[in-house]
Formats: C-alpha cells, sequence, structure tokens
C-alpha cells in the first residue's frame, strides 16, 4: 500500500521536519510492514520533486492542515483531484482538530482525523485494507453513503509516549533542515485563555522519559550531523524533575548540543537554570503575555508579574538569552494596559521583546471571551492570518482605533512580530548556521555561532521585520 503525505508550508518561515506526519508513518511503520510512503514538504521540495510526487500512483493521500496555510491547502486540493481522481484523501493536524466537522464544508476531504492521530489513522489504514468498519473508528470523521458528516467518538491519548518509535527522519531530507525539531511531551497543564492547546489535547500533559529523549538525540546526531536542537514543548519546565534529570544526562555523557526552548519563567529556579546553560542551553523564550497582574489573571496566566520577573533575573544571571513575549487582546485588555507591557518589556533586562496581536481560536476561553463580549471583525480562522493590520476582534474597552494606535506604540520600539513569512535572508542566515557547526570543532563552532546570531539579531532583524 502506497500512502503519500503532504506538509503544506511553501511561504512559512521555518524550514523543519513535520513531527507529526513524522510519528504518523513511525507508528504506522510499526503496526503494517506493507506500507510505503513518499513525502513532500512544499517549503524545501524542488519542482522536480514535486512533479515525481504527482506523477507517483497512491492509495490513500495524508495531508497536514494548519490556519497559517490553509489557502495553500486549497490549492492543493485541487491538484490533488485533478491528479489522483478517486484516491482518498484524509486530513489531520491542530486546524482540523479546532474545527472538526467544518472541514468538510471548506474542503472535498474523504476522512478527517481530530486529536491524537497515530491509532487513528493507522485504523484507517486497516478499513481501507477491507478489515475495520468505519464506525469504529475513533477519532475520525467522515460522510456517509447519504452525505451526512459522521464524528465518531474521540480518540484515548497513548499513555507511554515512549512506546511511539522515534519520528521516521529517514523521509524528509533531513540536510536541507538548519535545525533539529523535538518534542518531549504532548499537552500543556496550563490554561492560557488563547492557546488552544489545552482544547487539542483536552487539558492532558504526558512527557517522554529522559532516557527516550536522549537516544532521539543521539540518533539524531549520528544519522543527521550537529545542528541546533529546538525542543517545541509548550512548557518545555512544566516539570522541573525531568528538566534536572534530562540536563544530569547531557551534562554526564557529554553531549555538546546547544538547544533552545520555551518554558515558564515563573517556576524556574537558579539551580535548574545554571544547569540548563551548563546542559548546553542557550536561549529560552518566556512568555509575559502582560504586565499587568489583572490582565494575567483574567486569561489565566496563574502567575503574577513579580514572579515572572525573578524568573527572569534567574534565567539572566545563568548567562541565557531571553526572549520575552508579549500578547494584545487578552480578555479585558486596553491600550493601557499594552502600554504598561511596552514599558515592562523595555527594562525586564530580557535580550528580545516580541508582541503579538492575539487570534481567537474555537474551543478556548479567548474565543469565549470575544464571542459573548466582544465583536469579530472576521470570523473564519484561516483568514485571520491575511488580515492587515491583523486585529481581527475589539471590545469595548478596546476598540479597533485603540489596537491600531497598540500596534503602532509596539512597532516604534520594535517589538511587533506577527510576520512568519518565508525570507532568503533569514534562511541564509539559518544555513549558515549549520554549517559552521557542521565544519568547525564544537567549541569554535558554537562560539562563531552564538556572535553571528548576535549579530543577526540585532542587525538584521529588527531592520527587516522578519
Amino acid at each position: 500500500m502506497k500512502i503519500g503525505l503532504i506538509f503544506p508550508n511553501k511561504d512559512r518561515r521555518y524550514k523543519t521536519v513535520h513531527l507529526g506526519l513524522s510519528y504518523l508513518v513511525s507508528y504506522a511503520r510499526a503496526q503494517h510492514d506493507d506500507l510505503c510512503f513518499q513525502v513532500l514538504d512544499t517549503r524545501v521540495a524542488s519542482r522536480k520533486e514535486t512533479k515525481r510526487f504527482f506523477a507517483s500512483n497512491f492509495d490513500l493521500i495524508g495531508m497536514t492542515v494548519f490556519s497559517p496555510v490553509y489557502f495553500e491547502v486549497i490549492a492543493l486540493f485541487k491538484k490533488i483531484k485533478e491528479t489522483f481522481p478517486g484516491v482518498p484523501v484524509c486530513v489531520g493536524g491542530p486546524y482540523v482538530t479546532t474545527i472538526q466537522e467544518e472541514i468538510f464544508t471548506e474542503t472535498p476531504v474523504d476522512y478527517a482525523v481530530y486529536g491524537e492521530g497515530e491509532n487513528t489513522f493507522c485504523e484507517l489504514i486497516d478499513h481501507l485494507k477491507g478489515r475495520k468498519e468505519l464506525q469504529d473508528i475513533k477519532g475520525i470523521i467522515y460522510k456517509n453513503e447519504i452525505g451526512e458528516i459522521i464524528k465518531n467518538n474521540p480518540r484515548e491519548k497513548i499513555s507511554k509516549l515512549d512506546e511511539i518509535p522515534f519520528p521516521a527522519y529517514d523521509l524528509f531530507p533531513m540536510d536541507r533542515y538548519p535545525l533539529h525539531r523535538m518534542v518531549t511531551s504532548r499537552g500543556c497543564p496550563y490554561a492560557c485563555a488563547w492557546c488552544n492547546s489545552s482544547s487539542i489535547w483536552n487539558h492532558s500533559f504526558r512527557q517522554r522519559g529522559v532516557e527516550n529523549v536522549i537516544r532521539e538525540i543521539e540518533f539524531l546526531l549520528t544519522n543527521y550531523g550537529k545542528k541546533i536542537f529546538v525542543f517545541g514543548d509548550n512548557s518545555f519546565n512544566a516539570d522541573l524533575k525531568w528538566v534536572e534529570d534530562f540536563c544530569d544526562k547531557l551534562i554526564k555523557k557529554k553531549i555538546k548540543i546547544l538547544w533552545s526552548v520555551s518554558l515558564r519563567a515563573d517556576i524556574m529556579t537558579q539551580n535548574l537554570a545554571n544547569k540548563m546553560k551548563e546542559a548546553g542551553c542557550y536561549n529560552v523564550a518566556i512568555g509575559i503575555e502582560s504586565a499587568n497582574d489583572k490582565i494575567l489573571i483574567k486569561m489565566n496566566k496563574a502567575t503574577d508579574i513579580e514572579k515572572l520577573k525573578s524568573g527572569i533575573s534567574m534565567l539572566k544571571k545563568a548567562g541565557l538569552e531571553v526572549l520575552s513575549q508579549f500578547v494584545i487582546g487578552s480578555p479585558y485588555d486596553t491600550l493601557e494596559t499594552v502600554k504598561e507591557s511596552i514599558e515592562f518589556a523595555k527594562s525586564s533586562g530580557c535580550d528580545y521583546s516580541n508582541f503579538y496581536t492575539i487570534l481567537p481560536f474555537k474551543g478556548t476561553a479567548q474565543w469565549d471571551y470575544v464571542e459573548n463580549h466582544g465583536t469579530f471583525l472576521a470570523k473564519k480562522i484561516h483568514d485571520f492570518h491575511s488580515v492587515e493590520p491583523r486585529i481581527v476582534f475589539e471590545t469595548p474597552e478596546f476598540p479597533y482605533d485603540d489596537r491600531l494606535e497598540a500596534i503602532r506604540l509596539v512597532k516604534k520600539e520594535g517589538f511587533y512580530s506577527n510576520k512568519d513569512k518565508k525570507s532568503l535572508l533569514f534562511d541564509y542566515a539559518k544555513e549558515s548556521a549549520r554549517l559552521i557547526q557542521k565544519i568547525l570543532p564544537a567549541a569554535i563552532g558554537e562560539r562563531i555561532y552564538m556572535i553571528l546570531k548576535s549579530v543577526y539579531s540585532l542587525k538584521l532583524v529588527k531592520k527587516h521585520n522578519i
């Protein structure tokens, strides 16, 4: 059975392996011994490779969907239906899990997987082989014989993440990706109002074992060379003991890598920050969101600004580079509270600060807040990313003109960061960093990388807003 998988992201900023598709493949291979996969990553594929993909014969085509690339997905559907008439198409990913049945009104899809996809995708393959009835597959949405959209019961989560094989990196052109991306957990124990991670993962949080993660790092280094590692967890330090064990293992095994994470500054300890630095962490992204404690309460951040200040101090004292992130438009945010955040960003001691205008997603408290308290200026989630300026709702206390002024003030400070488009300059910087790590000895290569990164960040990012 031959399966074609598509990762639509041709205009996105980052070149990176799609871990969701990679895990689907590795899990399916473990359950079925007769599968042949072909992957099309539209961000890195050449014209020849794209042509070869659409000249292949498939029994099933799968495509991941997230809202910023929705219009590319629509264009791909047109191409798929013209090229592969009669071949079933299955979609999945965060946007599908968010809008669920609506995906059938927007696309000519045959099957949609919502929630965690590995087991559902494997059972869909069983169905196509004639071994399983659709109505018995949890986590799937489909149309029946008379065109009714049927949503089956949700799928239970995989309890032991270590039982999932490593992602199928062999299907991707690994030499074209400037970094190694990994995840050590699924879900998040927190429930910030604007973040749809909680709704996608049903407020669950599961962590891989430290040894399992270390083995994957070693596998990547052995097979695909040395690169920066970026851990894409929602809250990398949700379990402080886990992070400490992870750092101890890296240090003990003398695994010399540079790595970056997103974490909660308010629960850091000085000892852990120091240990992360010793283990190779060089950069952390922290969610401040707002410098106003009342707004932090309204957005369910479960912290306060003094705890965040303390965490920033610890991270900086350890010698870590800190990116602070803020959002414009949280529940009951106003122009004045955004001004507070701007002043905090300027005085916080963080190396960089980014402000983003909030996009509400279905299933979040932010969406409910806008529905009940504000006015949507655009309602289709996939349209949000093309709105310019990116203001998709307003509220009585934070009307449109005030939001425009907030964006102007943030831009004036060089903090506004809503663009996530492909950039040749950004690609060149990342590729240069990868080559430096590959060619030079570890200590020298990493030092030069950090110097060039600093120059790039200070001189180029702000100038070109990329």
